[in-house]
């Protein structure tokens, strides 16, 4: 089963998120649900895939305490089929986190860390984030700020689609844990994240 909710990462009011580092076989993962999609888990080629659509199921049976239908609506985004909660996903490496919340809109991402950031962050920081950013020569902070992005892009939908014009991502403190303000800039709403880095990882999320 995956582990418990690791220390220092907090909760959004009555939001809940676990992250797990999946290292169990497809066939362990299967004997743990009984609501599995077999048509849907073929279609997946590879075992990594198997195992990311799998672990995401059992991540949200631990985490919710039963076992969840999830389904992907026009945009991708998951939802469960029972409305019980609001959902998001994230998956990286054999990293997986999930996160729950009973009335608010979520969005979760996980990475694991990468040297390739430092050649992709033009792509999703406007000039000015650049600038404010360290110029691209953080690293930790460049893979804090794609992570807040795409959380943000996991709640917001399409209207969030083009990173770089449409969010807008405050200065912030590289920490292990901390806060970030970030911005839709078409619609000018405000949102609050939550960030924990470690060595292994980066997590961002947000409850709206």
């Amino acid at each position: 089963m995956p582990e418990t909710k690791p220390e220092n990462i907090c909760q959004i009011d009555d939001a809940q998120l676990l992250v797990w580092e999946v290292t169990e076989s497809v066939e362990e993962l299967k004997n743990q649900l009984s609501l599995i999609d077999m048509a849907e888990l073929e279609k997946k080629v590879s075992d990594k895939r198997k195992l990311e659509f799998l672990g995401v199921r059992v991540a949200l049976k631990q985490l919710l305490g039963y076992e969840v239908t999830v389904k992907y609506d026009a945009e991708g985004k998951p939802f469960l089929t029972d409305n019980s909660f609001h959902i998001s996903v994230s998956h990286s490496g054999k990293w997986i986190a999930v996160m729950a919340h009973p009335t608010r809109a979520v969005g979760i991402d996980i990475e694991v860390p990468t040297d390739k950031i430092q050649k992709l962050y033009t792509r999703f920081l406007s000039e000015t984030e650049q600038n404010e950013l360290s110029g691209g020569q953080n690293i930790q902070q460049l893979q804090i700020a794609w992570s807040a992005k795409e959380a943000l892009y996991k709640i917001i939908g399409k209207e969030a689609v083009d990173f770089a014009k449409q969010l807008r991502i405050y200065p912030f403190e590289v920490k292990e844990s901390g806060e970030i303000r970030a911005e839709h800039i078409p619609t000018k709403q405000q949102y609050k994240l939550h960030y924990h880095q470690q060595s292994a990882y980066t997590l961002v999320y947000c409850a709206e």
